[in-house]
């Protein structure tokens, strides 16, 4: 069973966004799935935006999907009406400093991933974005592994040509 969705922390506002700490977490972001309700507030609509990740696998396909669907379950994403009335509920979700007030932030962590979910429950834009990363540990980990063995770092030894 997935975990609820939770308020975000004021410090975690760079997360709901791309190119804002592009630079700071980038590397560790996998993509982001955008939508919204239609017109009708009724309608469903995603698309998904990968960021050439080695984080994105399959195994982090499957677990997109999980969430997403555990996301639903907890009726944010069922139409825009209902999306109102859950941040309607978390007030304190809301993002200081978004180009409306009634932008909302939520997280959601698993043991590989964090997601993070700007949802903006009113027509006339996108209503969610759900923005996915890789742990930090994991970032940690993968440059580990891609950064060279300290003998191909260390300086080589110059040669000298013999005296004549």
């Amino acid at each position: 069973m997935m975990e609820k969705l939770q308020s975000a922390a004021p410090e975690e506002a760079a997360y709901f966004y791309t190119g804002s700490a592009e630079n700071e977490i980038g590397r560790s972001c996998i993509g982001h799935l955008r939508g919204d309700f239609g017109r009708s507030g009724e309608e469903f609509w995603v698309t998904w935006f990968p960021r050439n990740s080695p984080f994105e696998t399959a195994a982090f396909k499957d677990e997109l999907g999980k969430v997403f669907q555990a996301i639903g379950d907890q009726g944010v994403l069922k139409s825009r009406q209902h999306m109102l009335r859950f941040c309607s509920k978390h007030p304190e979700a809301r993002i200081d400093g978004a180009w409306s007030t009634d932008v909302y932030g939520f997280r959601m962590e698993t043991q590989e991933h964090r997601y993070y979910l700007r949802c903006f429950p009113f027509a006339g834009d996108y209503n969610f974005y759900l923005y996915c990363y890789a742990r930090p540990e994991r970032v940690a980990e993968q440059q580990r592994q891609a950064s060279p063995t300290p003998a191909a770092i260390l300086p080589q030894k110059k040669k000298t040509e013999p005296q004549r």
